[in-house]
């Protein structure tokens, strides 16, 4: 997916890890959340979640940057 745009971001207390909730543009029957993950201002990749709400990948995005939830391997 390459059109997106992003809602909301979350950051680590270090400030070192942002997530950025991200939704896709176009057809809005089918608009798709992920998560845009950086460190130390270097973006890691995005990762969609189909069929998700933007709740689940806020949730994504919180538990990431408080380390609950590992770094996706891109």
């Amino acid at each position: 997916m390459t059109n997106y745009i992003e809602m909301s971001q979350y950051y680590s207390n270090d400030r070192t890890k942002r997530a950025d909730v991200v939704r896709s543009v176009g057809d809005p029957n089918n608009r798709v959340y992920g998560v845009r993950f950086n460190v130390d201002e270097h973006n890691l990749g995005i990762e969609w979640y189909e069929g998700k709400s933007e709740s689940w990948a806020e949730s994504a995005a919180e538990n990431w940057v408080m380390g609950i939830k590992e770094t996706p391997n891109f």
